[in-house]
């Protein structure tokens, strides 16, 4: 038969027991030195502006598209696209007929001496000062059997120009629609580069 303790001994055990259980729990102070990681080092990118566009051509036949770049902007009929080379910074509004296309090219900080001779001497180059979208411009025609008309105009700026339409054999309805939209270029600068400087 198993033995039984005695009483004390069992009084004595709980005590213990709930001295234990009702004692208060030992804090830990721990001192974390905290150590800081310092942030990774990213490379600052400064956004590039967007290029400031000409403002809109003064008036504008109502529904007609705006093609604005920082050297013009110019205004064309919705149903017509632009071909854009900006290597060459020409600009090509094409007809949706597949008729004839109207081109504007500009030369920013030109050298006049090479690209501006036909606006300062416009007869060496058989061409003549005319006003055009009110501007003093020069017009020629070039071309096969002068098909292409062509303006020049020259900012103080030293940007040179050149409208240019193939449409010199055409209808004068095409012609005339060529001219309007052409009529509608505005440089960046207007005023004319002064070739008695040049």
């Amino acid at each position: 038969m198993p033995r039984v303790p005695a009483r004390p001994a069992l009084t004595l055990l709980g005590a213990l027991l709930c001295l234990a259980a009702c004692a208060p729990a030992a804090t830990i102070h721990a001192s974390a030195t905290a150590t800081a990681t310092p942030a990774p080092a990213f490379a600052t990118v400064t956004p590039t502006p967007p290029p400031v566009l000409v403002p809109p051509p003064a008036t504008i036949p109502a529904g007609w598209a705006v093609l604005a770049t920082p050297l013009f902007s110019l205004a064309y009929p919705p149903d017509w696209t632009v071909e854009t080379q900006m290597e060459n910074q020409d600009y090509v509004i094409m007809s949706p007929s597949n008729g004839p296309n109207v081109l504007v090219t500009s030369v920013a900080n030109a050298d006049i001496a090479t690209y501006g001779t036909l606006y300062c001497q416009p007869a060496s180059g058989g061409a003549r000062p005319t006003t055009f979208a009110h501007l003093p411009m020069t017009f020629r025609r070039v071309g096969l059997a002068g098909a292409v008309r062509e303006w020049v105009f020259v900012s103080a700026r030293k940007t040179v120009y050149n409208l240019t339409s193939g449409d010199a054999m055409a209808t004068a309805a095409i012609q005339s629609q060529d001219a309007a939209i052409l009529s509608t270029f505005r440089p960046d600068d207007s005023t004319p580069w002064n070739c008695k400087g040049s």
